[in-house]
């Protein structure tokens, strides 16, 4: 019912062209405009392919050029004003790990969420979390992740729960959401206006990380994508005066 609707309305595609121009006009932005554009060229490709239709007017629905993505990630001067702001008590303890955890390994949220006692191993500074879909990775932590860790399992309330990170009143896990509020309401106590979402950590991780002089083919590993083109597009994305930083520091004529 759906595809004949589609195709009724659609036919010759001079009713794209106007239902795409009608969107232009509604003023969306052009990150939305292009998600929506490309949605209609990929739905008229599949209908020619499939002989629905006989235009390939499709190829001529231009996908616009989209303006310079900007960096995603949190700030690292934002980062030590949120670690300031935890307390010396058992929440202020378990943000101060989860902080440095999320920066540290660049994880999503739902696989730091998710993490079982039994799949960290603190001996070798590594841990197994589960994402999207189910997904099993491992991460890597360093030092100062490590003894955050040993801190918080040291003071958490339900010492015998199988949970890394739990509510702090029972044994359930925590959810992404609570993460989210947490790293909110740390922002707001200690005045920090950036970006502080989980998903900015994991960004944080693969600029900091890109800056300090690590190659791009072992961040996407790290992060766990499957093509570095989705590291490329998504996280190794620099200001232009961070790429003159950059230039400056490695630049070959710097050996001549």
């Amino acid at each position: 019912m759906i595809l004949t609707y589609v195709l009724d309305q659609f036919k010759g595609g001079r009713s794209i062209r106007v239902y795409l121009a009608g969107l232009r006009e509604a003023g969306m932005s052009p990150h939305y405009f292009y998600s929506h554009a490309r949605v209609v060229r990929r739905l008229f490709k599949w209908l020619y392919e499939e002989r629905y239709i006989d235009d390939g007017f499709w190829k001529r629905i231009k996908l616009p050029k989209l303006p310079p993505a900007e960096p995603k990630g949190v700030e690292i001067e934002d980062v030590r004003r949120l670690l300031a702001g935890c307390e010396s008590n058992v929440t202020g303890v378990r943000d101060r790990a989860i902080i440095l955890f999320l920066l540290d390994t660049g994880c999503r949220v739902g696989g730091l969420c998710s993490m079982r006692m039994d799949e960290v191993d603190l001996d070798n500074w590594f841990a197994t979390v589960h994402e999207k879909g189910d997904r099993s990775r491992k991460v890597l932590f360093g030092g100062k992740t490590r003894a955050a860790l040993l801190d918080w399992l040291n003071v958490r309330p339900f010492e015998n729960c199988h949970l890394v990170f739990s509510s702090l009143r029972d044994e359930r896990p925590m959810n992404p959401n609570s993460v989210i509020q947490m790293l909110r309401r740390l922002a707001k106590k200690v005045g920090v206006t950036g970006r502080v979402n989980p998903h900015a950590f994991r960004h944080g991780f693969a600029r900091e990380y890109l800056r300090a002089g690590g190659d791009l083919a072992s961040v996407s590993d790290l992060l766990g994508h499957s093509q570095i083109t989705v590291t490329k597009a998504n996280y190794a994305v620099f200001l232009p005066e961070e790429h003159r930083e950059k230039h400056k520091a490695y630049s070959p004529v710097n050996i001549l």
